[in-house]
């Protein structure tokens, strides 16, 4: 199924005619009726940015209607456990040695001096924690990883907002290094810390994704891909409003 195919499709579950969804896309994205009839005709496509703002105003999965990837809307239980992992998973406290654990409660490093780049990186890797994070252990069993393979680092830069503002701390699970296309991972890449979604590509490529479609996807071949290490999947963010 093409682009266009499924833009009709997307289209019409929207309850938009074809006639004259070339200026309703027009409208949407802020473009010419040409260039979007182009893009219902197969001629073209449009840039990720505008297929993001299609999506959103269709109601589909920004990857089904760009790439074609899993299902066309996210389920309610894909939704549900999206919540369940990234919003609901328990109090989360900064604590010092002098400060009690309870019984219910793990220690978690967390990495305040070293900061994960959401932007053009930092040159730092994950070194020494000044301070910990306390989780509670039904959290961690909750989103299925071990309080043994867990660290928190802060992350800096706007190239994953609206998902992860500036400022915003992540766990990861530093035991999942094995790519699943779409998630989001902690990597170092050429003596930066980054963090971004990724995709595996023919020939053992790989496509480096941000949340903000005003950062370009970057696409490494197999040779350049091995210069990427993983260092953790995002299991969890907490984010300062």
């Amino acid at each position: 199924m093409s682009f266009s195919d499924r833009l009709l499709i997307a289209l019409q579950k929207a309850g938009i005619q074809r006639h004259g969804a070339g200026a309703w896309l027009a409208k949407q994205t802020g473009t010419t009726v040409k260039a979007a009839n182009k893009w219902l005709n197969g001629e073209s496509q449009p840039r990720r940015e505008k297929v993001q703002t299609i999506s959103v105003a269709t109601g589909v999965r920004t990857e089904w209607l760009e790439y074609g990837t899993g299902e066309m809307q996210a389920t309610q239980t894909q939704e549900d456990n999206k919540r369940d992992s990234h919003l609901n998973l328990g109090h989360i406290d900064a604590w010092d040695s002098d400060t009690p654990l309870n019984p219910n409660e793990v220690e978690i490093p967390f990495f305040s001096e070293i900061e994960l780049s959401a932007g053009n990186g930092f040159n730092n890797v994950l070194d020494i924690a000044t301070q910990k994070l306390r989780f509670n252990v039904s959290t961690l069993n909750k989103a299925g990883v071990s309080s043994e393979t867990v660290a928190c680092c802060k992350v800096n830069g706007d190239s994953m907002e609206p998902i992860l503002p500036n400022g915003s701390t992540v766990g990861l699970d530093t035991s999942q290094t094995k790519i699943q296309d779409g998630k989001m991972y902690a990597i170092e890449h050429g003596g930066m810390l980054r963090v971004k979604y990724l995709y595996r590509l023919p020939f053992n490529g790989l496509r480096i994704r941000s949340a903000n479609p005003d950062h370009h996807d970057e696409e490494l071949s197999g040779e350049s891909a091995l210069d990427v290490r993983v260092i953790g999947r995002v299991f969890w963010y907490s984010v300062l409003l």
